[in-house]
């Protein structure tokens, strides 16, 4: 989900300066405290959203909050709140409660210290994907799929909400667009057993029909066949939105993996119908308490990591049995290390159970690295940014990674990340993919990350000890 409708105007360190909000002088209301002046006194910044009348607040410490006039829900630090007043707008001025101005001072004290402020620094991309033939919003998510045979002639595969699933080759160049409806997440899976032969997989949540649709993948070109389900795999949910595959190395069963706008999660075990089709059916489901897409599943550890969008990161268990409860919350979008919306999450499988989980902080447009193994302990951001030949990435929803040589042009593994605004030579172009080299990510950290580039996805080994 995008959150580029802000409407405005003008930041001037802490002064808001919107048609609505102006110096023009009033009263202040008893009780309240006019949120432009403490502003001012915190050196925050304030943006308007003339859509929905809210004011978007940024602390010196990157602590973001959410008021609404004519509200007493608010956001703050990543957390919902209540006020005991609604939110006022005066003569152009927006006024706080006295409680929640005080409340907003105490977040604006916190990481004073200098080595509390975020690490985050800036990689530039070495190739793109040719731009998606629908325009607005319409590239989505990526997956990267391993040539078994030549690294160099691997796959990007990537979703056109428009209309279908598109297959990139490493170079960018679009090698085959299926049509087969609004498709929004995708991911892929190696040795699904079906009709007695090993075939690669991937799926992908259709919006059109609201269905789970899987295909096969051509183990030499690397392109995708027609749909290969039987009975179509229709979700209970309203609208189908994200997804993952997971293959357990517990039982050797795969599953889908699917995630709903009003924060449904549903879980299927896919399975060979008999006839040469895949048949899928629900074993477990459950919900959170709001909208949710970026999602992704470490088959090694049996877990699934599942991105709240305006709230957090939180991880499950991926067996069907797992408890509906999560094992812990991995991080806040507090507007510090993760800016909502939290959008795509991915994994770079490492030695000996080690790696890297990494989400796409949409609102802050940079990308957050935490350890993949036990607590996921945090580590840095980066972003990218243009090269001479490429531009950088903003406002990103999906991402992928994948931590194996491919080649003359990515020997370390690969990110690859949509971009929001694909501009070439200054023109705004239709969305598409940037493609960065592992080892600019790994080196460019302030304290480096590991180049683990023969980690095959084929050889994954069951670390789960569930």
């Amino acid at each position: 989900m995008k959150s580029t409708k802000l409407a405005l105007l003008a930041i001037l360190t802490g002064v808001l300066v919107s048609p609505e909000l102006t110096h023009a002088a009033d009263i202040q209301p008893s009780g309240y405290a006019s949120l432009r002046t403490q502003a001012d006194k915190m050196g925050a910044t304030i943006t308007w959203d003339s859509d929905d009348h809210s004011v978007l607040v940024k602390l010196k410490n990157g602590i973001v909050g959410t008021f609404t006039v004519g509200e007493k829900q608010y956001r703050l630090a990543g957390l919902s709140g209540k006020a005991d007043r609604e939110i006022k707008i005066v003569n152009g001025n927006v006024y706080l409660p006295t409680k929640l101005l005080t409340a907003l001072e105490a977040e604006n004290s916190k990481y004073a210290d200098p080595k509390d402020a975020v690490p985050t620094y800036k990689v530039i991309p070495s190739a793109e994907t040719e731009a998606v033939e629908d325009g607005e919003d319409a590239a989505d998510d990526p997956a990267i799929w391993l040539n078994p045979v030549d690294p160099e002639k691997s796959r990007i595969l990537a979703t056109n909400k428009g209309g279908g699933i598109l297959v990139y080759d490493l170079e960018g160049k679009q090698l085959q667009n299926m049509k087969v409806g609004k498709m929004n997440n995708v991911d892929l899976r190696y040795g699904f057993t079906l009709g007695g032969k090993k075939i690669d997989i991937a799926g992908a949540t259709n919006r059109t029909n609201n269905t789970i649709d899987i295909f096969a993948i051509d183990g030499a070109s690397g392109k995708l066949t027609n749909n290969v389900v039987g009975k179509p795999i229709k979700a209970s949910m309203k609208e189908v939105y994200g997804f993952s595959l997971y293959h357990s190395l517990k039982t050797d069963k795969f599953y889908a993996l699917v995630l709903g706008k009003e924060g449904e999660f549903e879980q299927y075990e896919l399975t060979d119908d008999g006839s040469g089709k895949i048949a899928g059916k629900l074993v477990r489901q459950f919900k959170l308490k709001t909208q949710s897409e970026g999602m992704v599943a470490d088959d090694e550890y049996g877990t699934i990591y599942i991105a709240e969008e305006d709230y957090a990161i939180w991880k499950y268990s991926a067996e069907p049995d797992g408890s509906s409860e999560p094992l812990r919350r991995v991080d806040i979008a507090d507007g510090r290390r993760l800016h909502d919306d939290i959008e795509g999450l991915t994994l770079y499988y490492g030695k000996d159970g080690k790696g890297y989980l990494m989400a796409s902080s949409q609102g802050n447009s940079s990308y957050a690295i935490y350890e993949r193994q036990g607590d996921n302990a945090y580590i840095s951001n980066f972003t990218i940014s243009a090269s001479p030949t490429v531009d950088g990435t903003s406002v990103t929803d999906g991402i992928d990674v994948l931590g194996y040589g491919l080649g003359k042009n990515f020997p370390h593994g690969i990110f690859v990340a949509q971009d929001d605004e694909n501009l070439q030579n200054g023109k705004k172009l239709n969305q598409n993919f940037k493609m960065v080299p592992w080892e600019r990510i790994a080196t460019g950290a302030p304290t480096p990350l590991t180049i683990d580039d023969g980690i095959n996805p084929r050889e994954l080994v069951n670390r789960s000890t569930q």
